[in-house]
């Protein structure tokens, strides 16, 4: 039996404890210690993205490879891995039996690092590829978050474009620091139009969209689909993505903000936190011992 944080219901978790995963020669098995919290999983427990309850909660974490099957590289052994498990990963033990979806830790790489590649500085590094293509000036609604100032780092060491940072009033100084703290090269000066707006925030922004497309601008948007006139952005992201990114960091180019790590016991106030905090970073679940 292991320990294992479960959607039993809209909006119930609960730590319990499950069988572990059943090992063949084409497994894995890796001990769990960080998991992301993120916005996917409050959008499951809320019935935005409808999930076949009960379920693990959770879709990707880090840990040490303790088990290898006999038609596994066993090179692996004991090394530190990002592991993408759709079926779960707020769980003590993760098997895996998609090599591509087991992906070496960088040296120098921390684990909460990895950990926080997912469902932010991948989904910034999709952006950077697509604004890179266009070359336009870019304005970043949602900059505070993981996903804005990881794409803020990649366009200001890879990129000439011109781009502009959006935040509420409460996250001003938070974003000032981070420029400051990371190195950010950011631009005050917005074009009249013919710009590329990024929306990484939702329908709270939607007045200041409907403005941007009667300019003419741009719109493209991670955060809400099937909107007239905004661009839905989702792709998925490949072992070599989360190599870059990992490279990245450990050249200094790229810092990822972790905010709060809560252990897995703490779910109740992890989940507590993580819907009524603006972000300050990646918010980790910790299964260290």
């Amino acid at each position: 039996m292991m320990k294992a944080i479960i959607q039993s219901a809209l909006n119930q978790v609960q730590l319990t404890d499950i069988q572990e995963p059943k090992f063949s020669p084409i497994s894995l098995e890796i001990e769990t210690k960080y998991a992301p919290f993120l916005r996917y999983d409050l959008l499951k427990l809320n019935g935005t993205v409808p999930a076949q309850l009960p379920q693990v909660m959770g879709y990707s974490a880090t840990g040490i490879v303790t088990k290898a099957g006999s038609l596994r590289s066993k090179s692996l052994l004991h090394q530190k891995v990002l592991v993408l498990n759709p079926w779960g990963t707020f769980q003590e033990k993760s098997i895996s039996n998609i090599p591509p979806l087991t992906i070496p830790i960088t040296d120098g790489v921390a684990l909460k690092e990895a950990a926080a590649l997912v469902g932010g500085p991948d989904l910034a590094l999709t952006l950077f590829k697509i604004i890179t293509q266009k070359q336009k000036h870019v304005i970043i609604y949602g900059a505070d978050s993981v996903t804005g100032l990881t794409l803020m780092q990649l366009l200001t060491w890879h990129s000439q474009i011109r781009f502009t940072p959006m935040v509420r009033s409460i996250s001003e100084n938070y974003l000032k620091s981070k420029i400051t703290n990371y190195q950010i090269r950011i631009t005050t000066a917005l074009n009249a139009n013919n710009n590329l707006v990024i929306d990484l925030v939702g329908p709270a922004i939607n007045h200041q969209l409907a403005n941007h497309l009667t300019r003419g601008d741009e719109i493209l948007t991670v955060a809400q689909k099937d909107t007239p006139g905004l661009q839905f952005i989702s792709r998925p992201a490949f072992p070599k993505d989360y190599q870059f990114l990992m490279n990245e960091i450990k050249a200094r180019r790229l810092f990822i903000p972790i905010n709060r790590v809560f252990a897995y016991s703490d779910i109740k106030n992890a989940l507590s936190f993580q819907r009524n905090n603006p972000s300050r970073g990646r918010n980790l679940i910790s299964f260290e011992k």
